[in-house]
């Protein structure tokens, strides 16, 4: 169906996916072509250009999304928009994009943990402690790159028994991961 523009936007993803990158940003554009205020492939194209680096024309394409009437996962793109801006060094405004995701998705386990790197990028190491300790509370939810955050957040705070708690726990549960490393 030449006329689908969601599968063109699910095209313009598989080929991403392919590093086939000229025809993922054609596909991604034939669905914004057909459906403008398509939410999700506003999204999709927004995240495809922020792995190209292509941080100010991602950003436009997030706020795009987070407009769109009847879009139901702004959580999700006020997050990706966070993270983007975070790695386009934009610490100020990742910081305000995760707290928007983060008021709108408490229970986001990914958002709260890229809101807390911001934070701990920015010096706020209290309130960085706060969000990442939500996620290491939680059984199921805390993984290597949590538990590493925790141990960086305790040192700047000299909290040198925090730290090795932490370390503890990543070499215990996540021997082999990098970050136990």
């Amino acid at each position: 169906d030449a006329d689908n523009a969601g599968a063109y936007n699910l095209r313009g993803l598989i080929y991403a996916s392919l590093n086939e990158l000229q025809l993922a940003e054609q596909s991604f554009q034939r669905a914004l072509q057909m459906s403008p205020r398509d939410g999700d492939a506003l999204h999709n194209y927004g995240w495809f250009l922020c792995q190209q680096r292509r941080f100010d024309d991602a950003d436009t394409q997030f706020a795009a999304a987070v407009q769109a009437p009847q879009y139901v996962d702004t959580p999700r793109s006020w997050m990706a928009r966070g993270v983007c801006q975070a790695r386009a060094g934009r610490w100020a405004e990742a910081e305000k994009s995760l707290a928007h995701s983060f008021e709108l998705d408490p229970g986001n386990p990914a958002t709260a943990f890229s809101y807390a790197e911001v934070l701990y990028r920015r010096g706020e190491y209290e309130r960085a402690r706060f969000y990442v300790r939500r996620i290491n509370g939680q059984a199921g939810q805390s993984n290597a790159q949590t538990l590493w955050l925790a141990a960086r957040i305790e040192r700047r705070l000299g909290n040198l028994p925090g730290v090795q708690d932490f370390g503890r726990q990543l070499n215990e549960r996540f021997p082999d991961s990098p970050e136990a490393a």
